[in-house]
């Protein structure tokens, strides 16, 4: 006696359905790592945005280590005459005195700010609580320690490309500053 049957299934389109799985897996890894690389491009803006604010960080603060005695002349309450960049700036250095070049290296400054950084600006007072204020109000108590304060909005760019409708808004600021 013969008790074994034939059994004849085939197993036809297995094949075409491992490999729509495949592309399914194979697509969520690269969205993934499509992710990755928006993120890392994202903190290098930001990475680069924090080193030119630390950079005119130190900037001031060596300018006004140069001139202790005027401290008050690196915070103008207007802005420096511009005509006297060429004589403090140019050759004719001897109509340079030393209280016209505080205001100056603060002009230079405020225009470097917002030059390098996207709604960028800084002030130098006296304060007590450096890492308070943004753009809008840099919050210096007057007292204190000669502190630089840099603000500036990074997240303005995004805020526009998102469908918003400006960059001003300072609650987005990213500050950093520094006591002398």
């Amino acid at each position: 006696m013969n008790t074994t049957k034939k059994h004849s299934h085939t197993q036809a389109g297995v094949t075409m359905l491992e490999v729509l799985v495949a592309i399914v897996v194979l697509s969520f890894g690269l969205l993934g790592m499509l992710g990755l690389i928006v993120n890392s491009l994202k903190m290098t803006s930001s990475s680069h945005y924090r080193t030119i604010a630390a950079q005119e960080l130190t900037a001031m603060a060596e300018a006004i280590n140069a001139n202790p005695d005027l401290i008050a002349n690196y915070a103008p309450p207007g802005s420096a005459n511009t005509s006297d960049y060429p004589n403090c700036l140019g050759t004719a250095g001897s109509a340079c005195t030393t209280t016209k070049l505080p205001p100056i290296d603060h002009a230079l400054w405020q225009s470097n700010l917002a030059r390098l950084l996207p709604g960028g600006s800084g002030v130098v007072c006296l304060d007590q609580t450096p890492a308070d204020g943004n753009s809008a109000g840099f919050q210096c108590s007057g007292t204190g320690r000669p502190t630089i304060k840099i603000c500036w909005n990074e997240n303005a760019r995004i805020a526009i490309s998102q469908g918003g409708s400006s960059g001003t808004d300072s609650s987005t600021d990213t500050c950093l500053s520094v006591q002398i």
